[in-house]
């Protein structure tokens, strides 16, 4: 399972590295695709494969899930860890998200969102304030 917050820095060459109990997790290769909120997410290859299947289900009929699909799996892409545990993310996806040079990594259960330092933590300010009325409301929503 993949827990936790972890702060870390681009190299010049666009490299993460990754923390070896992540890699443990993840194999060898991972599939970092555009996520929601100004992220990106990275997954197992077999977790992407069983995600875009979810993707594909959508009615390609239906404009809004054309849109969904392309944006995530036209902005994916595998990508292999190399032996320092590094993976070399494509500057074109750091653009889709404005990923600069320091980042934030946090743990989601099946996947791990990469984040913009500044736009991590403006986005958990944010978010510090309500996440127990939202709580609150999805307890509701379950009864």
């Amino acid at each position: 399972m993949l827990l936790g917050t972890y702060i870390h820095t681009l190299d010049n060459k666009n490299r993460l590295c990754l923390p070896s109990k992540i890699t443990k997790i993840l194999g060898g290769s991972i599939v970092i695709s555009k996520g929601f909120d100004g992220c990106l997410e990275l997954r197992s290859v077999d977790n992407f494969q069983k995600f875009s299947d979810s993707l594909l289900r959508l009615s390609q009929n239906k404009k809004d899930s054309r849109i969904v699909i392309r944006q995530l799996l036209a902005n994916a892409n595998e990508l292999k860890i190399d032996k320092a545990n590094r993976v070399l993310i494509p500057e074109i996806i750091l653009k889709e998200v404005n990923i600069k040079k320091d980042v934030v990594l946090i743990g989601l259960g099946n996947k791990l969102e990469i984040w913009d330092q500044e736009t991590y933590y403006n986005f958990k300010k944010s978010t510090d304030k309500i996440y127990e009325s939202i709580a609150e409301r999805l307890d509701d929503d379950q009864q």
